[in-house]
Protein backbone atom coordinates (compact mmCIF):
# COMPACT_ATOMS: atom_id res chain seq x y z
CA UNK A 1 0.00 0.00 0.00
CA UNK A 2 1.37 3.42 -0.95
CA UNK A 3 0.14 6.51 0.91
CA UNK A 4 0.67 9.87 -0.76
CA UNK A 5 0.12 13.48 0.10
CA UNK A 6 0.44 16.53 -2.09
CA UNK A 7 2.42 19.57 -0.87
CA UNK A 8 1.16 23.01 -1.88
CA UNK A 9 2.01 26.39 -0.34
CA UNK A 10 3.15 24.90 2.96
CA UNK A 11 0.09 22.67 3.34
CA UNK A 12 -0.02 18.93 2.79
CA UNK A 13 -3.12 17.51 1.10
CA UNK A 14 -3.56 13.77 1.80
CA UNK A 15 -4.55 12.00 -1.41
CA UNK A 16 -5.16 8.53 0.03
CA UNK A 17 -3.61 5.09 -0.15
CA UNK A 18 -3.13 3.10 -3.32
CA UNK A 19 -2.42 -0.57 -3.89
CA UNK A 20 0.12 0.13 -6.66
CA UNK A 21 2.75 2.78 -7.17
CA UNK A 22 1.32 3.53 -10.62
CA UNK A 23 -2.11 4.38 -9.17
CA UNK A 24 -0.45 6.61 -6.56
CA UNK A 25 1.61 8.36 -9.26
CA UNK A 26 -1.50 8.94 -11.37
CA UNK A 27 -3.37 10.42 -8.38
CA UNK A 28 -0.43 12.73 -7.76
CA UNK A 29 -0.41 13.77 -11.42
CA UNK A 30 -4.10 14.75 -11.33
CA UNK A 31 -3.45 16.92 -8.26
CA UNK A 32 -0.38 18.48 -9.92
CA UNK A 33 -2.41 19.29 -13.02
CA UNK A 34 -5.13 20.98 -10.95
CA UNK A 35 -2.78 22.90 -8.67
CA UNK A 36 0.02 23.81 -11.12
CA UNK A 37 -1.41 23.43 -14.63
CA UNK A 38 -0.56 21.39 -17.70
CA UNK A 39 3.04 22.56 -17.92
CA UNK A 40 4.05 20.88 -14.64
CA UNK A 41 6.28 17.79 -14.59
CA UNK A 42 4.21 14.58 -14.49
CA UNK A 43 4.82 10.87 -14.10
CA UNK A 44 2.83 10.09 -17.27
CA UNK A 45 1.95 12.11 -20.41
CA UNK A 46 -0.69 14.80 -19.90
CA UNK A 47 -2.69 13.28 -22.78
CA UNK A 48 -3.55 10.34 -20.50
CA UNK A 49 -5.52 12.66 -18.19
CA UNK A 50 -8.12 14.17 -20.54
CA UNK A 51 -11.09 12.69 -18.65
CA UNK A 52 -9.70 13.66 -15.24
CA UNK A 53 -8.95 17.20 -16.45
CA UNK A 54 -12.56 17.53 -17.64
CA UNK A 55 -13.79 16.22 -14.28
CA UNK A 56 -11.73 18.62 -12.14
CA UNK A 57 -11.75 21.69 -14.40
CA UNK A 58 -14.47 23.57 -12.48
CA UNK A 59 -13.74 22.12 -9.05
CA UNK A 60 -12.08 24.00 -6.22
CA UNK A 61 -8.74 22.63 -5.06
CA UNK A 62 -10.36 21.06 -2.00
CA UNK A 63 -13.06 19.43 -4.13
CA UNK A 64 -10.34 18.09 -6.43
CA UNK A 65 -8.52 16.53 -3.47
CA UNK A 66 -11.80 14.90 -2.39
CA UNK A 67 -12.34 13.63 -5.96
CA UNK A 68 -8.86 12.05 -5.94
CA UNK A 69 -9.25 10.56 -2.44
CA UNK A 70 -12.56 8.95 -3.39
CA UNK A 71 -10.71 6.97 -6.04
CA UNK A 72 -8.05 5.72 -3.61
CA UNK A 73 -7.90 2.13 -2.42
CA UNK A 74 -8.62 2.86 1.22
CA UNK A 75 -11.01 5.79 1.27
CA UNK A 76 -14.05 5.00 3.35
CA UNK A 77 -16.82 5.07 0.76
CA UNK A 78 -18.63 1.80 1.09
CA UNK A 79 -18.79 -0.30 -2.02
CA UNK A 80 -19.33 2.42 -4.61
CA UNK A 81 -16.88 4.69 -6.35
CA UNK A 82 -19.65 7.29 -6.61
CA UNK A 83 -20.41 10.04 -4.13
CA UNK A 84 -23.63 9.45 -2.18
CA UNK A 85 -24.07 5.83 -3.31
CA UNK A 86 -23.93 2.61 -1.27
CA UNK A 87 -24.91 -0.98 -1.93
CA UNK A 88 -27.53 -2.52 0.32
CA UNK A 89 -26.48 -5.84 1.78
CA UNK A 90 -29.95 -7.35 2.06
CA UNK A 91 -30.88 -7.19 -1.63
CA UNK A 92 -27.85 -5.92 -3.53
CA UNK A 93 -29.62 -2.82 -4.82
CA UNK A 94 -27.91 0.56 -4.87
CA UNK A 95 -29.20 3.39 -2.72
CA UNK A 96 -28.53 7.10 -2.95
CA UNK A 97 -28.42 9.63 -0.12
CA UNK A 98 -27.31 13.23 0.10
CA UNK A 99 -26.30 15.12 3.21
CA UNK A 100 -27.95 18.38 4.12
CA UNK A 101 -25.77 21.48 4.06
CA UNK A 102 -27.08 22.89 7.34
CA UNK A 103 -28.42 19.72 8.89
CA UNK A 104 -27.05 16.60 10.42
CA UNK A 105 -29.22 14.01 8.68
CA UNK A 106 -29.13 12.61 5.16
CA UNK A 107 -31.89 12.83 2.61
CA UNK A 108 -32.76 9.36 1.31
CA UNK A 109 -33.12 9.46 -2.48
CA UNK A 110 -34.20 5.89 -3.16
CA UNK A 111 -32.92 2.52 -4.32
CA UNK A 112 -31.82 1.73 -7.86
CA UNK A 113 -30.94 -1.26 -9.99
CA UNK A 114 -27.60 0.16 -11.09
CA UNK A 115 -24.85 2.06 -9.34
CA UNK A 116 -24.89 4.69 -12.11
CA UNK A 117 -28.63 5.35 -11.68
CA UNK A 118 -28.09 5.96 -7.97
CA UNK A 119 -25.15 8.27 -8.76
CA UNK A 120 -27.32 10.23 -11.18
CA UNK A 121 -30.05 10.59 -8.54
CA UNK A 122 -27.42 11.97 -6.17
CA UNK A 123 -26.20 14.40 -8.84
CA UNK A 124 -29.71 15.71 -9.54
CA UNK A 125 -30.32 16.28 -5.83
CA UNK A 126 -26.91 17.95 -5.45
CA UNK A 127 -27.64 20.36 -8.30
CA UNK A 128 -31.09 21.17 -6.90
CA UNK A 129 -29.68 21.78 -3.40
CA UNK A 130 -26.34 23.41 -4.21
CA UNK A 131 -26.69 24.86 -7.70
CA UNK A 132 -23.46 25.67 -9.54
CA UNK A 133 -21.31 24.74 -6.54
CA UNK A 134 -22.56 21.14 -6.53
CA UNK A 135 -19.93 18.42 -6.72
CA UNK A 136 -21.37 15.75 -8.97
CA UNK A 137 -20.35 12.27 -9.99
CA UNK A 138 -20.83 13.05 -13.68
CA UNK A 139 -20.31 16.25 -15.62
CA UNK A 140 -22.66 18.95 -14.32
CA UNK A 141 -23.59 19.84 -17.91
CA UNK A 142 -25.52 16.54 -18.02
CA UNK A 143 -28.14 18.26 -15.88
CA UNK A 144 -28.99 21.28 -18.06
CA UNK A 145 -32.73 20.73 -17.49
CA UNK A 146 -32.22 21.43 -13.80
CA UNK A 147 -31.69 25.01 -12.75
CA UNK A 148 -28.06 25.53 -11.79
CA UNK A 149 -29.16 28.14 -9.29
CA UNK A 150 -30.76 25.48 -7.10
CA UNK A 151 -34.35 26.23 -8.18
CA UNK A 152 -36.46 24.47 -10.78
Amino acid sequence: MTYISFPFLGHSYPLGSYDTEEKAARAYDVAALKFWGTTTKLNFPVTEYEKELDDVRNMSRDACVTYIRRRSSCFSRGTSVYRGVTKRRKDGRWQARIGLVCGSRDIYLGTFTSEEEAAEAYDIAAVKLRGRSAITNFDISNYVDISLDGNE
